[in-house]
């Protein structure tokens, strides 16, 4: 496994990038991170995820997101509990940052020991690490701060080093690019400009180096008064006087012999060229033709940096021309940053800068012959001379382009068809292409993709509008931002709206603008226009693509595969995704992540308002209705095919109409369980509820209500749930829907049972029972009765639960229901082996784990091998025990979260029988820990009845072992469950006469008996 924090929070297994949840979750995991092998402290914890708002459940919620993480990592051993803490256990091996250190040290050994090629290979491999800045995302977080900057400080000192050493090696032609981009992001390093200087002097550009040098000292000037140190003053002094020690050595030379000691060093064995010689060049015209940069441009920065050095490389006239091509969205800023580089790339090309707007996104596109008659004659042929054929047009631009030093900037590209005339063909020339599209066919090109600006860099750029908006508070901004999607040209048109109505506040504008329908009417001012931006890239695609993107935009979803752009269509998988990739090769759409290698595709907040604009102009209301409800019967065909594979069978009879199952199930990716695939559509399955419920679709509603049940109860998304039953079961109610409300009362005693209310759980699944009766649904009245026992053995009615269990499973399996019959019948094994018959048990156990072996139910072979362990425990066959719990900890990892609490204390209590007592408590601990972690209190109480076992404490532990006692025994109150609560009296008991508490002990020991009484 590796860990990264050279840049976004990143955790590799086995070369895959994992998903690694919320973002409270990786805070978390990025302050152990960032302190691999130490312990982090709870309160630590608590305060670098939370800061000063800090809830009451924080701590707990400490657990819960420590629990997600080890079950992400699939390894529980890599965040461990540790001193009041947690400590993440990984070698420097496996973490980035201790890499580059140590390579950075080995780099230094190399140079010390005069392996020069060695030590630049080390300091460029631990720079290869970087994939960004330190703990790119968090490291404005007070717990990560001083360790982002160290580390990124700890950057920029090693590429410093680096660079000494290429320069030792003669390769300060290969650094004039990268040291320019450094500097300009670095101005006030000044071991930079040193080596920037010294670069720009032996390449024989002395009067570059001395601007250099004036160019920092006016930096350090104006922004801190200082003038410059000694390295840069006396580089400058030995620049101007051509001090022979800056010289490159002779040839004949001694191979790593230097001839001086200038500034940085003097490299080894190239021929020498005369300070200040300029290599040949063909008198230039110095055509100027770009526009104007933006007065209040902001943002950026690292793209600027991008584009500045893979421009500034040193190239010769027979090597192909460095080009860039900036791609994104309508709106995001292409032109913007395309002109502001250029601007800045001026003394790199000093022979002149051609521009032209290509109209890309026009149906009236500017054709190549057009621009290249306006480029030659910028570059001095006379309107007569200029050639008629477009081919030799092409000839003499790339003829006058040769070994000059030119920068076409080429704006809003349809293709590379359009392109290809325009480029030149001499490696002394740059390029920059902007488009919609990604323009991939431009081989060797550097690409630069754009998004949404950050929340600092659009609270920047509004305030840059003047006015008001200079001195304006981010708060009185942050809506601002949040509504325009942090789209350049969104908060341009804002601003520019505020500065020319001063009546307006921010909160005006607000306002309007929180009417999602009419938004892209708000943001509008004179010639600049949202709507019209986008409407450039929707009117250039084709008419399927264009139906694709209306309907797409009618989903309330935040996102979606695959097969829910197929049944928006009601196409094929082949046909949708050809038109997908072309709505995200215009950027109308994003590809928003591959969990689990399945493509997620998703729109920015402001175009699938032009998309939703779009559908309402466009479609009529039947085929906006019958696209939404194909996608989710789509969904719900995913929920079928997730609950079969989970529980072995659809367990209940469904009526709304599913969209082409076999579709979906083709679009799925193999070798992956549907039900870890169905995490990805939770927050799609909770809006499809609202859509559906909003659409009054009562039938598709509360299915798509019902379909999310097996995964709100194996992950515990508790809210989740309870938002879906209470959305379908008032359309139910409206709808006198009598099954849909039964159903959904399944559903609301599967939260209570899981939340361990067993009493309204039951009244929930009776009242249910009831429903089905009253409308002769049998098959739903099955259903209900499979659930019975359930609530039978918490309440310690065991004959009850067993006689309910059996007579469930003969009626199922008759009524066709295999599946239900083996869960009902689950029940009667547990409800045995409370009773005080492990054999009994044993045999139920095995003869259930045996029928969910051939039909596939994960669930309960996990579940059932975990209760035949703990019969064989019951029995004195330890061995036997081992073998359950063996294959446990294989099939456990299938069901989620409780999988890994059965792992835990199955072998806590196999430790415990064999008197291996340390292994025992940590192995019960983590029990305990993972039921915190899942806040489910039956979990903790049955986990602590052994970990009270009076033989596992020592007299001195015996007083915090009691005070876990008593939390125990409050926990089992609370949760009515005798069993359990007997169990916990029981052993208080124990460990109260084992500290000398006889009358204690006695009392305990009494009020342990009458609950068990109560147990039948």
């Amino acid at each position: 496994m590796d860990f990264g924090v050279l840049g976004p929070l990143t955790v590799w297994r086995a070369g895959v990038p994992l998903e690694l949840g919320t973002p409270k979750g990786q805070i978390l995991l990025a302050v152990l991170m960032s302190r691999p092998g130490r312990p982090v402290s709870d309160d630590a914890l608590v305060e670098a995820v939370w800061g000063e708002e800090q809830p009451k459940s924080a701590a707990k919620n400490v657990q819960t997101y420590v629990h997600r993480l080890r079950h992400r990592l699939g390894d529980p051993g890599r965040i461990a509990r540790e001193g009041g803490g947690y400590v993440l256990r990984a070698d420097r091996a496996e973490v980035d940052a201790a890499r580059f250190e140590d390579l950075a040290v080995a780099a230094r050994t190399a140079l010390a020991a005069g392996e020069r090629e060695r030590s630049r290979r080390l300091f460029a491999e631990a720079l290869g690490l970087w994939r960004g800045p330190a703990f790119a995302g968090v490291a404005d977080l007070p717990a990560l701060g001083p360790e982002a900057t160290r580390l990124d400080e700890l950057r920029l000192g090693v590429a410093e080093e680096r660079i000494d050493v290429d320069l030792r090696l003669g390769r300060h032609g290969e650094l004039l690019g990268e040291l320019t981009a450094l500097t300009m992001e670095h101005p006030f390093r000044e071991r930079m400009w040193a080596q920037l200087m010294l670069s720009l002097y032996r390449c024989g550009r002395r009067a570059d180096a001395l601007q250099a040098y004036l160019q920092v000292r006016e930096v350090l000037a104006e922004e801190t008064g200082l003038e410059p140190g000694h390295r840069l003053r006396d580089l400058h002094r030995a620049i101007l006087s051509e001090d022979p020690a800056l010289d490159r050595p002779v040839p004949g030379g001694k191979q790593g012999e230097e001839t001086g000691g200038g500034p940085g060093g003097g490299p080894d064995g190239e021929q020498n060229q005369e300070p200040g010689q300029e290599p040949d060049r063909r008198i230039v015209t110095g055509a100027r033709m770009l526009p104007p940069a933006l007065g209040d441009f902001s943002g950026q920065r690292a793209e600027l940096a991008e584009i500045d050095a893979r421009l500034r490389e040193h190239r010769a006239a027979d090597e192909p021309a460095a080009t860039v091509t900036i791609s994104g969205p309508g709106g995001v800023g292409k032109t913007a940053l395309a002109v502001q580089a250029s601007h800045r790339l001026r003394s790199a090309y000093p022979d002149g800068q051609l521009f032209a707007a290509l109209d890309g996104a026009r149906t009236q596109r500017v054709s190549p012959a057009t621009v290249l008659g306006r480029f030659l004659r910028a570059l001095g042929v006379p309107a007569t001379a200029v050639p008629d054929d477009p081919e030799e047009r092409t000839d003499l631009y790339r003829g006058m382009l040769a070994e000059r030093r030119v920068l076409v900037v080429l704006d809003d590209a349809f293709d590379e068809e359009q392109l290809a005339p325009l480029l030149p063909t001499s490696g002394t020339c740059g390029v920059i292409a902007t488009g919609r599209v990604r323009l991939a066919g431009l081989g060797g090109a550097h690409r630069v993709e754009l998004r949404e600006m950050s929340e600092a860099d659009s609270l920047a750029m509004l305030r840059g509008t003047g006015g008001r908006l200079a001195s304006a508070a981010p708060a009185e901004l942050s809506d601002l931002v949040r509504l325009c999607a942090r789209l350049p040209l969104a908060l341009r048109i804002a601003g520019a709206l505020l500065v020319s109505r001063p009546h307006w506040r921010p909160a005006d504008l607000v306002a309007r603008l929180a009417d999602e329908q009419h938004r892209l009417d708000a943001l509008r001012y004179r010639d600049l226009e949202v709507r019209a931006s986008f409407g450039l890239s929707y009117e250039g695609i084709r008419p399927g693509a264009r139906r694709l993107f209306r309907l797409l935009g009618l989903l309330e979803a935040p996102d979606f595969p695959l097969w829910a752009a197929a049944a928006a269509l009601d196409t094929g998988l082949r046909a949708a995704q050809e038109l997908l990739d072309e709505l995200v090769d215009v950027h109308l759409l994003d590809v928003t992540g591959t969990p689990n290698g399945q493509a997620r595709y998703g729109f920015h907040d402001l175009i699938r308002a032009y998309a939703r604009e779009r559908a309402e102009a466009e479609e009529p209301v039947e085929a906006r209705d019958g696209a939404v409800v194909r996608v989710l019967g789509a969904l719900l065909a995913f929920t079928d095919i997730a609950d079969r594979d989970h529980m072995g069978q659809n367990m209940f009879q469904r009526d709304a109409v599913r969209w082409q199952p076999a579709v979906v199930e083709a679009g799925l990716p193999p070798s992956v369980p549907p039900m870890r695939l169905l995490e990805a559509e939770r927050v799609p399955l909770v809006a499809g509820v609202r859509q559906a419920a909003e659409l009054g679709r009562d039938e598709l509603c509360w299915e798509l209500a019902v379909g999310g049940h097996a995964l709100f109860e194996t992950e515990r998304y508790f809210d989740d749930w309870q938002e879906c039953y209470e959305t379908a079961m008032g359309l139910a109610r409206a709808a006198g829907n009598l099954r849909g409300r039964a159903r959904l009362l399944i559903s609301m005693a599967g939260l209570l049972y899981t939340r361990r209310r067993y009493g309204p759980a039951e009244e929930s699944n009776t009242e249910a029972m009831e429903l089905f009766e009253r409308i002769g649904d049998q098959r739903g009245y099955l259903e209900a009765l499979s659930n019975a026992p359930f609530f039978l053995v918490p309440n310690g009615r065991l004959t009850e639960a067993i006689t309910a269990g059996r007579e469930a499973f003969v009626r199922l399996d008759a009524g066709g229901q295999p599946a239900a019959a083996l869960h009902a019948y689950s029940q009667v094994g547990l409800a045995h082996l409370q009773a005080g018959r492990p054999e009994r048990a044993a045999a139920v156990l095995t003869e259930i784990i045996d029928g969910a072996r051939k039909q596939g139910i994960r669930t309960l072979i996990a579940r059932d091998t975990y209760w035949l362990g703990q019969a064989q425990l019951a029995l004195g066959r330890p061995a036997e025990a081992e073998r359950s719990f063996t294959e446990l900890a294989e099939c456990s990892r299938n069901i989620g979260s409780s999988g890994m609490f059965y792992t835990a204390h199955a072998w806590g209590c196999l430790h415990l029988a064999r008197g291996e007592y340390a292994e025992a408590r940590r192995r019960l601990l983590e029990g305990v820990e993972i039921a915190h972690a899942l806040h489910d209190p039956m979990f903790e109480t049955r986990v602590l009845v052994d970990l009270l076992d009076a033989r596992l404490y020592g007299p001195r532990e015996l007083p915090a072992a009691i005070g876990r006692g008593e939390h125990a025994v409050e926990v089992a109150r609370g949760i009515d469950y005798p069993y359990l609560l007997a169990g916990v009296l029981e052993k208080l008991a124990g460990l109260r006469d084992a500290a000398g508490d006889a009358t204690t002990a006695r009392h305990l020991a009494d009020e342990a008996a009458v609950v068990r009484d109560r147990i039948r």
